[in-house]
């Protein structure tokens, strides 16, 4: 649990607070998110930590790519194997890469295969919002949200009809386009937005990953677009569909002379019922369809095909929101269909899981309360009841002081359950394990937050425990397998502040975790004990500038090309980035940016490289 010092610090903090406490505050104006209950709610009033990043942030920043923007948020690492396009994983709160749910417009998008969303093929172009939620998620969202849950909402209609583009060029002859129309025309509303890119790109791949090594460039090119029509058909009464769709082609080194190209597709469909059958109760059915498609090819030949593997998703959900006199009540069930194709013969290739899930949230003076309780019976393993318990309370009218407890769990992939026995030569031998048990957290947080004229801060304390963790070993058969033996502890704290001041606009953040192994004590594989940055804009009129620095400490990382593979340590580093962006009239930007601006050279994953020194500039027009 909590160590002793942090908590006598954070109760000093609190009890120094209490002299302020005189009414509830009122919150003019504040950001409503749906990640943290399911239901809109005050940023203020939930007893998660979640936070937002708007369209405005994305524009303002120096990010070039989905996973560096979210790499620069409080408690997010990012890792990457080589530039623009390469696999991108994040983790959360120190958790492993697969511990988080990605959701696109509601629609979970994600590779029953790996575990993970391809998030290096969503083009921020596309990207309206996304609301962030630190900590186990299963009580709301189901299996794999051990450490956390992402949504992307894409551009919506609203308002008057109005265009939009942009248009850019940067380093290793990178180039983006985009543009689209949005908007609403009497009871109906819509966007369509488009965007491609293309980057010659760099070697992904260093001397150090041995046989895979090829200093020829990897290039990536991405083709994407997003679309959504939503009719009112009466007064609280909706019928809506939304697109989406991202076409990635990148090259991967497989060796010195050899370059696959591998080829992704990734959709997201939906159709929705909003309906708002009484005063106190709105009702919402969807149809979701997704594909998690990835296939590679030899040295670009599309007829000699290595590798391809398919997951094909069907979901549908009924989601029941009550408010009553006492507090807001949720209500749910959904069901999924997963369907695997792969050029691997997999022994089972579809699985189904259908769950019942419920919450309450409540406000009492200066009392907050939210109940989680979910269900789920998969297919594969049997049935999984999560929940999680939050409480926080209004200590003056800008401080809260917040607890919660959760249970979270995540559920084996077909690799790891059905990957066919395999002799890779030399006397290795390699297959899944269709015994394994779902891996379990349990998670505890406390936090204290303020927030008054422009000023928040925070400072939170977690502690999660994650049993019968995935690891490699050897099955009941004797053969090189997973297994469920690894038990990890993660406990830390992170620290946010962010103000304005005058022209100002200032924001920073802090997180020092302890991710333990606790099989062998060693630090979890690519996560540092310490990370954090600042960000630091100015508004000059007509012209907004800007500086973002970031900073981690090293990280254990594992060299592959050892019999056994044997431990090695990536140097911790700091980055620097620079943006300006001028407004040419009230619908014409101009955009600068300078990336990792005195060219440090570092490594997120052991033998893979990572940008130098880069620069962008772009124009884009957004219609009044």
């Amino acid at each position: 649990m909590f160590k002793p010092q942090q908590l006598a610090m954070l109760l000093s903090m609190c009890w120094t607070s209490l002299a302020l406490a005189d009414n509830l505050p009122q919150f003019q104006g504040e950001e409503v998110v749906v990640t943290a209950s399911r239901q809109p709610q005050s940023i203020s009033k939930t007893l998660s930590d979640i936070s937002v990043i708007t369209r405005d942030d994305i524009e303002q920043s120096a990010a070039s790519s989905l996973p560096q923007l979210l790499a620069r948020q409080p408690g997010i690492e990012s890792l990457s194997t080589g530039g623009i396009g390469s696999q991108a994983s994040l983790y959360i709160r120190g958790s492993n890469a697969n511990h988080v749910v990605i959701l696109v417009d509601g629609v979970r998008i994600a590779s029953a295969t790996s575990g993970t969303t391809a998030l290096e093929n969503i083009p921020l172009a596309l990207v309206d919002r996304i609301e962030i939620l630190r900590g186990n998620g299963s009580s709301l969202y189901g299996a794999d949200a051990i450490g956390g849950v992402i949504q992307i909402f894409t551009r919506q209609g609203h308002g008057a009809p109005r265009f939009n583009f942009n248009s850019g060029m940067g380093d290793h002859g990178t180039v983006k386009v985009g543009g689209g129309v949005d908007g609403k025309v009497d009871n109906t509303a819509f966007s369509l937005q488009l965007s491609q890119q293309r980057t010659d790109g760099i070697a992904f791949t260093n001397p150090d990953a041995g046989s895979t090594y090829n200093s020829a460039r990897d290039p990536y090119q991405n083709i994407a677009y997003s679309a959504s029509l939503t009719q009112t058909l009466s007064a609280g009464n909706e019928l809506s569909a939304r697109a989406f769709q991202s076409f990635g082609r990148v090259g991967v080194d497989n060796s010195a002379t050899q370059v696959n190209t591998q080829i992704t597709r990734q959709t997201g469909l939906s159709v929705e019922s909003r309906n708002t059958v009484t005063e106190a109760w709105n009702s919402t059915l969807r149809f979701s369809h997704s594909v998690d498609h990835q296939e590679a090819w030899v040295n670009g030949d599309s007829k000699n095909v290595t590798d391809l593997f398919q997951t094909a998703k069907n979901e549908w959900l009924w989601q029941n929101d009550l408010k009553t006199a006492a507090g807001n009540i949720l209500l749910g069930a959904d069901y999924d269909q997963q369907q695997v194709d792969s050029a691997t013969a997999f022994s089972i290739t579809q699985r189904h899981n259908a769950a019942v899930f419920a919450g309450y949230t409540a406000e009492f003076s200066a009392n907050m309360l939210q109940v989680n309780l979910r269900h789920d019976q998969d297919e594969q393993f049997g049935s999984k009841t999560t929940g999680s318990l939050g409480y926080g309370y209004r200590l003056s009218p800008y401080l809260t002081i917040r607890a919660s407890y959760g249970t979270a769990y995540k559920a084996p992939t077909f690799n790891d359950l059905y990957f066919p026995r395999t002799d890779y030569g030399g006397g290795y031998v390699y297959a899944g394990n269709p015994a394994l048990r779902p891996e379990t957290s349990r998670n505890s947080e406390l936090a204290l937050s303020y927030a008054q004229a422009g000023t928040k801060a925070t400072l939170t304390l977690f502690h999660n425990r994650i049993s019968n963790l995935i690891t490699s070993g050897v099955n009941s058969d004797g053969v090189n397998s997973v297994v469920n033996a690894n038990q990890a502890t993660i406990q830390g704290g992170t620290a946010t502040l962010a103000m304005t001041w005058g022209n100002w606009d200032l924001s920073g953040s802090v997180t020092y975790q302890d991710p333990l192994d606790d099989t062998n004590q060693q630090q979890l594989q690519r996560r540092a004990r310490a990370f954090g940055q600042l960000s630091a804009g100015y508004d000059w009129g007509q012209l907004t500038t800007g500086v973002e620095f970031s900073a981690s400490a090293k990280r254990r990382d594992l060299d592959y090309n050892t019999n056994p593979y044997s431990n090695v340590w990536l140097g911790g580093y700091s980055l620097t980035n620079l943006y300006a962006n001028y407004r040419l009239s009230k619908t014409w930007t101009a955009t600068a940016r300078l990336t990792n601006l005195f060219d440090r050279h570092y490594t997120t994953a052991y033998g893979y490289n990572t940008l130098g020194l880069g620069g962008f500039v772009g124009v884009s027009y957004q219609g009044l």
